[in-house]
């Protein structure tokens, strides 16, 4: 996956009218979009970094940060390969196969196995994206497989830290270790994106169950008009989880995110505003309502840019209490992140990153209290497109 800033203008004026922006754009657009030309490609992104870093889903009572190296400051590292077949009368056949990878390791996926009560299996091989389609400009887009989830790429097709499962607030507060269901992308899955008409553009997607519970549904609408990009998504999960990809949650959950950006030249803002809600098991159900929003900034400076994100996930309902050793924030969590991403050309990247992270977590053993956790993680990386 790719990050969402924009190459600062010191390096757009070294491009080649269109082709490096291309390229580089929005990791929605990277995430989706067939090879240029016809034919088969090679592509990815290696991103290692070194520093302290704390839980990603959320710090404990008793936990302290762990010098770790990682594949994943700014984004997860993956290789793939993607095509693109011209049918004749502007129609094209599409695919894509994507693999997530750990460079500091050289293994597959994004995680080990996680074993009870969380019950994650370790990520398959083209967990990432693994899909096939045909595209006509007139008619849209149609594609079958595994695919990002509408509700993911809403998030970071809209936020000045991107697809960053490391630092970016908005990401570790709606996909890691929260109350959502679903994970980053949908396996068994059929989306349709429409054309882009007057700026609007459309999408839709429904997984099917297939022995995993009740099947997954999404929409998400999106308006680009110069400066100002706005876009809403809204998905059902009604099955339990097999694969990280997945998630992490067995529970059936609803959530919609509206997400906003204005490109003020230089500074551009980033917003969102969503919701959460738990809704139990079949057996035993429940309604709690999760609210999540974030406020991001990017500011270019030199051949680089300054990167800001604050955003916060609390209820006002009553949640089930958990030992105080467990990642926490299912009260609240609050997380700031600040840092510095230099562009050393048009494919490579150096960059440092500060997060805080706070949690309230509601604890065992009983009476139940509300414990506070903070935590602090730093990291310096080097990102690598290819």
């Amino acid at each position: 996956m790719t990050h969402s800033t924009p190459l600062p203008r010191k390096l757009r004026n070294l491009a080649p009218h269109g082709a490096v922006l291309a390229g580089l754009s929005l990791v929605a657009q990277a995430h989706a979009q067939p090879a240029p030309e016809a034919g088969v490609q090679l592509f990815g992104l290696i991103d290692a970094a070194a520093g302290r870093l704390t839980s990603a889903a959320g710090v404990n009572a008793k936990e302290q940060a762990a010098s770790k190296v990682t594949s994943g400051g700014l984004s997860t590292s993956f290789w793939g390969v993607r095509g693109r077949e011209d049918l004749g009368g502007g129609a094209t056949a599409l695919f894509e196969l994507s693999s997530f990878m750990r460079n500091e390791s050289g293994a597959a996926g994004r995680s080990e196995a996680l074993p009870a009560p969380v019950n994650v299996a370790a990520d398959p091989y083209f967990s990432r994206a693994s899909w096939v389609g045909l595209s006509h400009p007139d008619w849209g887009r149609v594609r079958v497989g595994n695919i990002t989830s509408l509700l993911f790429l809403n998030s970071i097709s809209s936020n000045a830290l991107g697809d960053s499962t490391t630092f970016s607030p908005l990401n570790l507060l709606t996909f890691i270790g929260s109350p959502l269901s679903g994970g980053t992308a949908w396996a068994n899955s059929m989306v349709y994106d429409s054309p882009v008409r007057a700026g609007l553009t459309g999408s839709v997607a429904y997984a099917t169950s297939q022995n995993q519970g009740g099947p997954n549904a999404a929409a998400r609408l999106a308006y680009s008009a110069g400066a100002l990009n706005t876009s809403l998504a809204w998905q059902s999960v009604n099955r339990n989880p097999q694969t990280f990809a997945d998630g992490t949650s067995a529970n059936d959950t609803r959530a919609w995110q509206w997400a906003v950006s204005y490109d003020f030249k230089p500074l551009k803002v980033f917003g969102h505003l969503g919701q959460i809600q738990n809704r139990g098991t079949a057996s035993t159900p429940q309604s709690v309502h999760y609210r999540v929003w974030d406020v991001s900034v990017s500011l270019p400076m030199g051949s680089g840019q300054w990167l800001a994100a604050y955003g916060v996930r609390d209820t006002g309902n009553t949640v089930a209490p958990v030992p105080a050793t467990v990642a926490g924030g299912n009260v609240s969590r609050k997380l700031l992140t600040v840092g510095y991403d230099h562009h050393l050309s048009r494919r490579t990247e150096v960059y440092g990153l500060l997060s805080r992270d706070q949690t309230e977590t509601r604890t065992l053993p009983a009476p139940p209290t509300v414990v506070s956790a903070r935590g602090t993680s730093f990291a310096v990386g080097i990102r690598h497109r290819f």
